[in-house]
């Protein structure tokens, strides 16, 4: 290096270390039923608005599109949502011929939305019109958004070609992964065409060729294999899952037909990835059902999910909400209450930390009009100890609020919603925070640093806001990284082990009020 006459500046390294960054949360995962959208595609929103753009509008045959408009309404802010299909679904699609006097196929357009195919009988609203342009063609696509409303233009593709490599290429504009088509995909089916071979005939107002055909999801079709189902989310960074729709999977009296099977296979996934927690809601209580029988129900139900260690909660009953295709000049709909629920874990979280428990009189359900089922306080209690399902109750003064943070779990160091989110937060920012580690000489030193200077900052962090009560830090938490956890056998293998340990803050379920006499001459006070 040259060095000029003066003062050279030589920017360095050095030998900070890097610190340990907070890892996202209450990230939402949905996967259910929707109107439209590419299936097992997880696509990230953040508002209600961009979920009716890219899978549709509120259906009758789930509850997926509730639990959105919930989730935001309760606080949420941003979700990721995988759309599942039926095996046997198929998508609408069209073969259009060339202007040949003897005509063949030129072009084949599916339902997709910029290059992937989007099956399921939305697609049957679709219209194409193709016109005749100087050397090119126009395609415009119509749309009729509910079978009651008229067809609208949503799309018009002027300057198309069938020129393999023109700029203007109709499959490669309309197929374009940013910026194609949000209704159709094409498919080129005479690519060495020349002339009038090249050019699709004109039409106007075209109905599918092949109409779609949609069917029920089943259990297996949410539960998916490897890259499908849960596993879309696989790549995805987000901490809540909810599958509403999963009480789709009932006979006609509400009974299993693969419900359970979905949720336990949720809970499973939860626990597989460590990072993850479940929150679902128990079945809806039927016509005329009795508290106590309903009660009963719900402790059966969620028996079978219990263990000592499970990434998960259940909440109930359901709740009343708005519905925008019901009918009457007011209509509203029960629904479970997945995503207020969700929704209400990312505000506490946000005004409080991840370390407070997403109940109490601030645990408002915003946009639930009633609760389907009054339990009394000796029902509430049974249901939240013996249950350990979490009570959606109405509170004169209060509203409707979540009145306890019970999991599914156990064992009492698990008992709390709180306390899970937090243990899962932490083992995810230390995950991300230590990758700096790989690949660096294991010395002394080096444990010491990540120690003192990575790990215990981010503790006493967490601390000074009370994540881990209010203690002593050395009293609440412990962090083990030297010579005995690393011996020689391992340093030579290329480990590296670090021990952290914490007391997560517990909250407060039960109120036990005492209040007496003392001997205190006539008067008597009541504490």
């Amino acid at each position: 290096m040259v060095l000029d006459v003066g003062i050279n500046v030589i920017e360095a390294n050095g030998r900070s270390t890097p610190t340990i960054e907070a890892a996202p949360t209450s990230v939402a995962a949905f996967l259910g039923v929707t109107e439209r959208g590419v299936p097992n595609r997880p696509v990230r929103i953040s508002s209600p608005e961009q979920f009716r753009n890219r899978f549709g509008r509120h259906g009758t045959n789930g509850y997926l599109a509730y639990a959105i408009a919930g989730f935001f309404g309760n606080g949420g802010r941003e979700a990721h949502v995988n759309r599942i299909v039926a095996s046997t679904t198929t998508a609408t699609s069209w073969v259009l011929n060339d202007r040949q006097i003897t005509p063949a196929p030129t072009l084949q357009v599916t339902a997709g939305y910029r290059g992937q195919v989007d099956p399921g009988i939305w697609g049957n609203r679709l219209r194409l019109d193709i016109r005749a342009e100087t050397d090119s063609f126009r395609l415009i696509v119509r749309y009729q958004a509910t079978p009651s409303e008229s067809f609208t233009v949503v799309e018009d593709w002027s300057g198309l070609t069938m020129e393999v490599n023109s700029p203007n290429y109709a499959v490669t504009r309309l197929n374009n992964a940013f910026t194609g088509s949000n209704y159709i995909v094409l498919t080129n089916l005479n690519s060495s065409a020349t002339g009038l071979q090249r050019q699709p005939a004109v039409v106007s107002n075209l109905a599918p060729g092949t109409l779609a055909t949609e069917t029920v999801p089943s259990a297996n079709d949410y539960i998916g294999d490897s890259t499908t189902g849960f596993h879309g989310f696989d790549t995805v960074q987000v901490q809540l899952l909810a599958i509403p729709d999963a009480h789709t999977l009932v006979d006609g009296l509400g009974a299993d037909a693969g419900r359970e099977t979905v949720v336990q296979s949720a809970l499973d996934y939860c626990a597989q990835r460590g990072d993850l927690m479940f929150v679902g809601t128990v079945p809806h209580r039927q016509p005329n059902e009795l508290e106590s029988n309903y009660l009963s129900r719900i402790q059966t139900y969620s028996s079978q999910f219990q263990s000592s260690k499970v990434y998960g909660a259940l909440y109930g009953p359901w709740i009343e909400v708005n519905d925008p295709v019901g009918n009457g000049p007011a209509p509203t709909r029960y629904s479970p209450a997945d995503g207020h629920i969700m929704g209400i874990y990312a505000r506490t979280e946000r005004e409080r930390g991840i370390w407070k428990a997403p109940a109490g009189l601030a645990a408002q359900v915003r946009g639930g009009l009633s609760v389907a089922a009054e339990f009394t306080d000796r029902q509430h209690t049974s249901l939240v100890r013996d249950g350990l399902v979490n009570s959606i109750r109405f509170t004169a003064g209060s509203g409707i609020t979540l009145t306890a943070s019970r999991t599914l779990s156990t064992d009492t160091r698990w008992w709390f919603v709180n306390v899970r989110l937090l243990f899962n937060f932490v083992k995810t920012s230390l995950r991300d925070g230590l990758h700096f580690v790989r690949q660096e000489p294991h010395t002394a030193d080096l444990r010491r640093n990540v120690q003192l200077n990575v790990v215990r900052p981010f503790l006493l962090g967490l601390w000074r806001q009370g994540a881990f009560g209010s203690e002593d830090p050395d009293t609440v938490f412990s962090i083990k990284c030297d010579a005995e956890n690393n011996p020689p056998t391992e340093v030579n293998l290329g480990n590296f082990r670090i021990e952290v340990y914490f007391y997560a803050a517990r909250p407060v379920e039960t109120i036990r009020l005492i209040v007496g006499q003392q001997p205190s001459g006539a008067s008597a006070n009541e504490l």
